[in-house]
């Protein structure tokens, strides 16, 4: 019996340390059962982020007058900003009066243009290596897109994105995707879109692409895994690989989170962060 069971113990011990070998070593994992798992996140912009039935919902501001005007047929599923613009003006202008000038940008022509009502949810706790693994599930709550992943964030000078010294950021896109801002993104379910897009930054550089397999079944919860070894970084979903990307010049660890577009809203749970320095 004894030896039955130090066979039994081998063998569990054996399937512990490959599990490990694949994966890398466990960081830190967030289980959302507990409220207190947000005190280690950052939201920057207009969005909100609560646990309901032990999952993370990450939810835009005004997702709920965004929904409503799909519902009614009155905004489509495009995530055309130029669509549902006029909305998010008459809102936030009604909450912010002339603070509103903060979500506007200057753009190509030197004309003032509106592009907020975008967040970031960055955690602020557990930068990663070098050498690294984030995993998550995800179920969309919303036929629309955008979500998105961000990783390896830093100032251009390797400060944190928390330093005093950096700007503040409102959501914006333009604040995360250019000067002083480095790092790179993956946006993901874009059902009309259909591909999964990688960019680094700055210059919002468009540098990898790959089938949107989270659109293809948007009901199911997904297994997805972002990994960097050295300079090549990889995108997976429920273990299939969706995009590579090779850089010649790789971005350092760095901070990471998630950012939704007006019209999504998401569903996040088992985040996990490995360190594969020894991978």
């Amino acid at each position: 019996m004894r030896i039955k069971t130090l066979i039994i113990f081998s063998i569990l011990l054996l399937f512990s340390v490959l599990v490990c070998l694949g994966q890398g070593r466990l960081i830190f994992q967030y289980n959302f059962d507990e409220n207190d798992s947000l005190a280690d996140w950052k939201i920057e912009g207009e969005g909100k982020a609560f646990v309901e039935n032990g999952k993370l919902i990450l939810e835009p501001g005004y997702y709920p007058l965004l929904k409503l005007a799909i519902d009614e047929g009155k905004l489509s599923l495009e995530n055309r900003q130029e669509e549902y613009q006029h909305w998010l003006v008459d809102a936030m202008t009604k909450k912010y009066g002339k603070d509103i000038e903060k979500y506007y940008i200057t753009g190509e022509d030197g004309n003032s243009v509106f592009r907020g009502g975008h967040f970031n949810f960055w955690n602020k706790k557990y930068p990663t290596p070098d050498d690294f693994a984030i995993e998550f599930e995800f179920v969309s709550l919303s036929p629309a897109p955008l979500q998105m992943i961000m990783f390896c964030a830093r100032g251009k000078n390797g400060e944190s994105i928390f330093a005093p010294s950096m700007p503040v950021r409102y959501g914006l896109a333009q604040e995360i995707m250019y000067d002083p801002m480095v790092q790179y993104r993956i946006s993901y379910f874009h059902p009309s879109r259909k591909t999964a897009n990688m960019r680094r930054a700055p210059g919002r550089e468009l540098v990898a692409e790959g089938r949107d397999a989270v659109s293809e079944t948007p009901r199911k919860m997904h297994l997805c895994r972002v990994e960097k070894v050295g300079n090549q970084i990889t995108y997976s979903v429920d273990g299939d690989t969706i995009l590579t990307f090779c850089d010649n010049d790789p971005l350092n660890g760095g901070y990471w989170g998630f950012r939704l577009m007006a019209c999504a809203k998401g569903e996040y749970d088992n985040i996990k962060i490995f360190d594969l320095s020894e991978y």
